[in-house]
């Protein structure tokens, strides 16, 4: 290797080492978020159980999960070293002792989180390391992908093998064979294996030495490849994809995205536009959004294999997920790398047009100025995980009466309400929550959506979150609008506790716009209290 290259490869890693770990301090922070303690079992992410009950199967020596919502391979990688470091508390104590447990998959999540931006840096190095160190950094601090890097969820992980197979693809698409396409197929699978839907990767995929032009190989041989490749991952991540229970979860999710259910999207229209007007400018911020878009541009007039690439995968994955009546905005972290290399191709493009020295010099500033806009907003969504949740704040800090008498709710202790009972984990944990408030003595008074619970005696204080209201009020449910009204009537006072307003906010949509996912961590607490007699 000559000095020069030596020099480049070192700069090179010395770059994405830098990256990774700007990347990591930003998933770590904050990573003991709402972790269940003595007063709730469970997490304040209402997802995250069911990826770690799996691990109690694998302590006893049965590997079916039995839970195939999601692909299986992240519930191995929490459940096996789980088993083995002994963090998976006795069964007959669950659902106590689970702390541990979640913080070791969080973890894992945070780690391949991080992990993905040298993945991509090193996938972009043969594109240019302007692009490549880009690229990188718009990922280490793109706000959706830092903020699910937090959670005990499939998204990011699935993330991190479809970018390993955009490495492999990029690569063996110069030169297809049947190897290099089993080998980026593999990775296909493992992130089909991961999150389903990852699957769509295939087509990008096979189509990869079409987009980056092959130089010499086998285009069929890669296309034989691939397929082959895909199958084998995904058994390696699935290998109970045969069993009742995987067809099972696969016929559920299908309904479920069909269906719907979730009434924070209910009259919210078309599906694509929720993702390009809601979705996509809380995700990534207005800045990084319109960098992504110059790039989208760019990558339809300039000869890039790379964003290429990445332009014909984020239009085949929203174009499916935009069918769906789900529509979390974590649906969309799977894009986000791949939106990071458009803006890094749109920033650059935009320093390239410009001919004159000033007048390039001022589209550095701008591209500086996206990257560090957006930073800002990354850090500014890491905060609530640092400072004390509202749930919290409502419960330790509040009126100290409030925990010596009896709380009105209108729905069973779930993740966006105060923990006012330690079985808090919504209709999975309703069996158990009933049980212990008949032996608490009726603690909590639960009454739905119906104002005449109310009657003739009111529970000292109420609580309602916006996360539970706020959506039953857009769509004027009557219920909701009466027990609310009634609230209000009822009860002489009334607090509202706020999480304390982020920097940068204004960078993206307001919280009235933000998908619900997006909102786990700030949310609104209302407590009514001293009722009118």
């Amino acid at each position: 290797m000559a000095q020069g290259e030596k020099r480049l490869d070192r700069r090179g890693i010395a770059a994405a080492v830098s990256l990774t770990a700007i990347a990591l301090g930003l998933r770590l922070a904050g990573i003991r978020w709402g972790l269940p303690n003595a007063d709730h079992y469970f997490s304040y992410h209402p997802d995250e159980v069911f990826l770690l009950l799996p691990s109690f199967r694998f302590a006893v020596g049965n590997f079916n999960p039995a839970f195939f919502n999601y692909g299986t391979l992240y519930l191995y990688l929490v459940g096996l070293p789980a088993v083995a470091l002994g963090l998976v508390p006795d069964a007959d104590v669950f659902p106590r002792g689970l702390r541990a447990l979640y913080v070791e998959a969080r973890l894992i999540t945070a780690l391949l989180g991080a992990a993905t931006v040298p993945m991509l840096y090193f996938a972009l190095r043969h594109e240019g390391s302007s692009l490549a160190f880009l690229s990188s950094a718009l990922l280490a601090v793109c706000p959706l992908h830092v903020v699910n890097s937090h959670y005990a969820t499939v998204d990011v992980p699935a993330t991190f093998f479809l970018i390993l197979a955009f490495l492999l693809a990029l690569r063996g698409a110069k030169q297809p064979g049947t190897v290099s396409g089993m080998l980026a197929g593999f990775a296909v699978g493992l992130a089909a294996a991961t999150k389903y839907n990852a699957a769509l990767f295939l087509i990008p995929a096979m189509l990869a030495p079409l987009v980056v032009g092959r130089e010499k190989g086998s285009f069929a041989a890669w296309c034989a490849g691939v397929p082959v490749g895909a199958a084998l991952g995904f058994v390696a991540g699935n290998p109970y994809f045969w069993t009742e229970e995987f067809k099972e979860g696969i016929r559920f999710e299908l309904s479920h995205a069909r269906r719907g259910g979730t009434l924070a999207f209910v009259g919210t229209g078309s599906g694509w536009v929720y993702h390009l007007t809601r979705g996509l400018p809380v995700a990534l911020g207005y800045p990084l959004l319109l960098a992504a878009g110059l790039g989208a541009i760019a990558a339809i007039v300039r000869r890039s294999p790379a964003t290429r690439l990445c332009l014909l995968w984020i239009a085949i994955y929203l174009f499916v997920i935009g069918f769906g009546k789900e529509r979390f905005i974590r649906y969309l972290v799977p894009v986000t790398p791949f939106l990071a290399v458009l803006a890094g191709a749109g920033l650059l493009s935009l320093v390239r047009l410009c001919k004159r020295p000033r007048a390039r010099a001022v589209a550095g500033v701008v591209a500086i100025g996206i990257v560090l806009l957006t930073a800002g907003y990354a850090f500014g969504q890491v905060l609530p995980f640092v400072w004390m949740d509202t749930r919290d704040s409502v419960w330790y800090h509040s009126d100290p009466s409030l925990r010596d008498n009896q709380v009105g709710l209108a729905q069973a202790p779930w993740f966006y309400h105060p923990p006012i009972s330690p079985y808090n984990a919504g209709a999975f944990s309703r069996r158990q929550f009933e049980k212990w408030n008949e032996l608490a003595g009726h603690r909590v008074a639960v009454t739905g959506w119906n104002a005449e619970a109310l009657a003739p005696a009111p529970p000292y204080v109420f609580c309602l979150s916006d996360l539970e209201a706020r959506d039953p009020l857009r769509l004027g449910d009557a219920a909701a609008v009466g027990l609310v009204s009634t609230l209000e009537n009822a009860y002489a006072g009334r607090r509202d506790y706020d999480p304390p307003p982020t920097p940068f906010s204004w960078l993206a949509p307001g919280r009235r716009r933000a998908p619900p996912d997006w909102l786990y961590t700030q949310p609104h607490i209302t407590v009514y209290y001293d009722p009118r007699q």
